[in-house]
């Protein structure tokens, strides 16, 4: 009997092991989103304002990390062209210990009311994360590459860069994350002629696999080519974002 109640015993903890390994579904090294927003008004002023988003970081829970992200602000104003704005980054991270690692990446950026026809900039470098966590992750990193520059008053232009970034989130809950950004890109030939660029979101989820977003962006850049160009331009975006 004292066998019998054994072996049934032996045998639901192995039937429950199986169950569990057959439901319990491994992380997936690959997970990306889009996101897509619109705003229309209408009265004194018509205005459509637009955003689109994707990301995607692969991340098999070893030592490499690879993540992309990409940006496109749209805004009209009485049939008129107030903000037309695309950024894009991609980089690849290898980590040597808890705190340091190195990377390398490669950024865009298009906005013709800064005369940039396009700016892509291939760095590589090092950072140090100051916190990691579950809950909140603080990193600083900086680089060195060129920075290849296409503008609708100086041309076609090839530098040295060097570009230093801050990066820190925060989950507040369960479903809501704080995240900042900063990164500064400037010549190295001329440290004055700087490209900054600031954003900060708050992302709330509001279903499985759909979150809500809130994001101010602020590019600034320290010599524009020409004196008509503004050097700051802000925006602040709302979007609904689906997560795969």
């Amino acid at each position: 009997m004292i066998r019998s109640r054994s072996l049934c015993l032996a045998s639901l903890f192995l039937i429950a092991g199986i169950v569990q390994a057959q439901t319990e579904t491994p992380a997936k090294p690959w997970t990306s989103s889009v996101g897509a927003g619109l705003a229309i008004t209408s009265g004194n002023t018509d205005t459509q304002n637009y955003n689109v988003s994707f990301s995607t970081r692969y991340d098999p829970k070893r030592k490499f990390v690879f993540k992309s992200e990409a940006l496109w602000l749209r805004g009209v104003s009485n049939g008129e062209t107030q903000v037309d704005r695309a950024a894009a980054s991609a980089r690849g991270e290898y980590t040597y210990s808890d705190r340091t690692f190195a990377f390398v990446e490669v950024s865009y950026l298009r906005d013709p009311f800064k005369a940039i026809n396009s700016l892509v900039a291939p760095v590589a470098g090092g950072g140090y994360r100051f916190l990691r966590s579950d809950v909140r992750n603080l990193t600083a990193d900086i680089a060195a590459g060129a920075q290849l520059q296409d503008d609708t008053v100086l041309g076609r232009t090839s530098s040295g860069s060097v570009k230093m970034g801050e990066d820190f989130d925060w989950a507040l809950s369960p479903t809501s994350k704080l995240t900042q950004k900063f990164t500064a890109l400037w010549k190295a030939e001329d440290f004055d002629d700087a490209l900054y660029h600031f954003d900060a979101g708050l992302a709330t989820s509001v279903m499985t696999r759909l979150e809500l977003k809130v994001a101010y962006t602020y590019d600034y850049k320290n010599k524009p080519p020409s004196p008509t160009v503004k050097k700051g331009d802000s925006a602040l975006v709302a979007a609904l974002v689906f997560k795969f």
